[in-house]
């Protein structure tokens, strides 16, 4: 079975932090949230993957290569002009030839995919969304199905007053190739706004699974951050980098820090990086690799991306923001105001929480 990740996307909502990142390589604890899928793939036997590419497709390559490193055969494909979620999937269809899965380059899950292809298989379905419950469905597509399993209804993003179902659409599908002839070449379409409505209107064989188990789309800071901190609680079952030296505490490689340094669990430190004296990591900090969080430092609830510096600051802790590669704060920083930071080279800037 093949699968294609639609990467292409530009991860507006998650500016500044996708100004020079293309939104799959966003990390969640110091690894991009597209290995987390690619890692899950490969856990259910599926090694044959498509990527769709279009904005800073050139980072996505260089990171992932072929694929060997995860044990999978990977193959891109560029799109010059947006082609929308299924007009994506329908410019690979000359590499499908079987029901494959799809699934998004930018969530985070841990689904039993096998068990979703089972269910599609068994219902003899052209299409399969994996649906989950949530508490806020206004931002996803909801979905209402009958007693069979049949998606009945379907709104993308519905007003308050149009919301008849908590029940959403994940992103992540079994799909028979068949649906792809509904859909012209190098033209835009839309999976919840072209697609389903013309399956629902048709009669057609549209199936929802009800999926158990972890799932968030990281497209907002507000879930990106929920993200990385449900991972420090174990509430999603993936492999984080690094070793769980103690409960809910995870270091990588090379660390130093020194002996009067305060670490509160959860809490991820990430490779080669340093720890000051007298510094205090608060719960659900991270730090990414090759950071330098100096004397008297102190941070809480914060993400700290690669190669930062943090010296220390006299007015408050560092809480509650998301600090981009490459940046030194000093002194000047002061709660609930801008950070004053010293640029090194290709900077991204810094998002407060």
């Amino acid at each position: 079975m093949k699968a294609v990740i639609l990467a292409g996307g530009k991860g507006t909502r998650l500016m500044p932090l996708t100004q020079k990142l293309p939104k799959p390589l966003v990390p969640l604890l110091n690894k991009p949230v597209m290995e987390y899928s690619i890692e899950l793939l490969k856990k259910h036997g599926i090694t044959e993957i498509i990527i769709t590419l279009q904005y800073l497709s050139e980072k996505i390559r260089n990171y992932f290569g072929d694929g060997s490193q995860w044990g999978v055969q990977i193959t891109y494909l560029q799109e010059n002009v947006p082609l929308g979620t299924a007009g994506s999937v329908k410019n690979a269809e000359y590499l499908l030839d079987e029901p494959f899965l799809v699934i998004s380059g930018d969530a985070l899950t841990d689904f039993n995919l096998m068990a979703g292809v089972d269910y599609h298989i068994q219902k003899h379905a052209l299409f399969t969304i994996f649906m989950k419950e949530v508490k806020k469905p206004n931002k996803f597509g909801i979905i209402e199905t009958d007693e069979e399993g049949h998606i009945r209804r379907f709104v993308e993003k519905p007003l308050k007053e149009q919301e008849f179902s908590k029940v959403v659409n994940t992103g992540i599908y079994v799909v028979d190739p068949f649906v792809l002839c509904m859909m012209d070449k190098k033209k835009e379409y839309d999976f919840s706004k072209d697609i389903f409505p013309k399956l629902i209107k048709n009669g057609m064989s549209l199936y929802g699974y009800h999926a158990s188990g972890y799932w968030k789309d990281i497209g907002s800071h507000e879930d990106y951050r929920q993200a990385q901190y449900d991972m420090l609680d174990k509430k999603v079952q993936v492999n984080i980098p690094g070793e769980e030296v103690l409960p809910n505490l995870w270091v990588g490689s090379n660390v130093k820090m020194e002996s009067n340094v305060t670490i509160n669990r959860p809490a991820y430190i990430g490779n080669d990086t340093y720890l000051g004296d007298h510094v205090v990591i608060g719960k659900y900090t991270i730090i990414g690799k090759s950071s330098n969080i100096n004397k008297d430092c102190e941070l809480t609830r914060s993400i700290v991306w690669d190669d930062v510096t943090i010296n220390h600051t006299t007015k408050s802790a560092i809480k509650n923001v998301t600090i981009a590669p490459r940046y030194q704060i000093g002194e000047g920083y002061k709660a609930g105001t801008s950070m004053k930071v010293k640029n090194k080279k290709n900077i991204s800037p810094v998002e407060a929480g």
